[in-house]
């Protein structure tokens, strides 16, 4: 029987997002209501926005704010589909036959380590299959309740080695007895939780050391780490940031993924590392902020620190797989510096619309995509010639 002060009525991992709803009448009479937008205008701008290169869903469009008269170049932004296909010109499978390795988190990560890139530190691997050297892998619940128990160095994150959008992640701060102390205040007991992972994630779910943020960004967000979103790009002339921008959890939240709710955006200057902006949520929704609503700290104006560390980081840790055209690397600037958490080979340039209020396709990226995209046409004509 089921200790009663055990939270067992929902999974122990962070469930994925669910997929954004279709705007409802509500919301098309208060975007007509509120910005003098008529709802065949409405219509009539989503059907513009929805072909083409821009592939923009109706629900992207209101979560964008495009309703809005004051926002400028809608036709700049991009769907999440449009998104897909800009980043498969950067990085096509045939040009980029790594794109499956580097989305290994375990391997990628070991890699790094290996080649002095600093990274998180993996304590064990849950697997039912699976051998990895002198990791420790745990191929059965029992094992992993036995490591949880006994050889755990907490506080604990875990997270599927393959995956996005912080779906699986947890963060676990310690054991009181037999339960588990989440980050978010629940408390699972150990066997349900080891119960969860092998239910969800058999073929592989890694146990790392948490990391904790440096003091600064503590100071604003939180004890949890948000990391920092350096997406660079190699249009043949080696790898260089595009833009950078701050991933801030909410108070309760166990990652930083935007999709949870209470979690902030911060824009940041790529060559100071200085905050411009900062969002909470989308569409008719959207809160922008100069201070933080929690901690009441200023956010705008603020450096991260170790900040050339940081763009230096991202693009050594490009350059070791240099065929990719653009990466999304994930970086927990922590008190000893900044560690590569993950590299995404599709990374959603959503973040930078929401965060910035620009398209992903302005003036100034566009030009880098196209160059990006040139790159991979030739490379992939000469592959194709062989």
């Amino acid at each position: 029987m089921a200790d009663a002060s055990i939270d067992t009525a929902q999974s122990s991992l962070l469930e994925a997002p669910t997929e954004t709803a279709t705007p409802q009448t509500p919301a098309i009479v208060q975007v007509a209501k509120e910005y003098g937008v008529s709802p065949v205008r409405q219509m009539r701008d989503i059907m513009g926005l929805r072909f083409g290169a821009r592939k923009m869903s109706g629900a992207e469009y209101y979560s964008l704010r495009l309703f809005d008269p004051a926002r400028a170049d809608k036709a700049s932004f991009t769907g999440q589909n449009g998104i897909n296909a800009l980043n498969a010109s950067m990085n096509p499978p045939m040009a980029v036959p790594t794109r499956a390795f580097v989305g290994n988190k375990l391997l990628y990560t070991e890699l790094l380590a290996k080649l002095g890139i600093a990274t998180s530190h993996t304590q064990a691997l849950v697997s039912t299959f699976r051998t990895l050297g002198t990791l420790p892998v745990l191929k059965d619940a029992q094992t992993l309740v036995d490591f949880l128990r006994n050889d755990a160095k907490y506080p604990l994150f875990g997270k599927p080695h393959h995956g996005s959008l912080s779906e699986g992640s947890v963060r676990i701060n310690g054991t009181d007895g037999d339960e588990l102390l989440m980050a978010n205040g629940r408390r699972i007991g150990v066997e349900q939780f080891a119960k969860d992972v092998f239910a969800q994630y058999p073929g592989g779910f890694m146990i790392q050391t948490a990391l904790d943020p440096h003091a600064d960004m503590a100071h604003i967000a939180g004890p949890a780490v948000g990391c920092v979103r350096v997406v660079t790009v190699n249009d043949g002339t080696g790898a260089k940031p595009a833009y950078a921008l701050w991933k801030m959890p909410a108070p309760d939240a166990m990652s930083d993924n935007f999709w949870q709710h209470g979690s902030l955006l911060a824009m940041l200057d790529l060559a100071s590392g200085t905050v411009t902006t900062c969002n909470r949520g989308t569409g008719l929704e959207t809160e922008t902020f100069d201070d933080h609503p929690v901690s009441g700290v200023a956010v705008v104006g603020q450096t991260l620190p170790f900040w050339a560390e940081t763009l230096q980081m991202a693009t050594d840790a490009h350059a070791v797989f240099p065929e990719f055209g653009v990466c999304g690397f994930d970086i927990a600037v922590t008190p000893d510096g900044p560690k590569v958490l993950e590299c995404n080979d599709n990374p959603s340039h959503m973040l930078y619309q929401l965060a910035s209020g620009k398209g992903v396709n302005n003036a100034d990226l566009a030009p880098v995509w196209a160059a990006v995209a040139t790159r991979q046409t030739k490379q992939l004509a000469r592959l194709k010639g062989k």
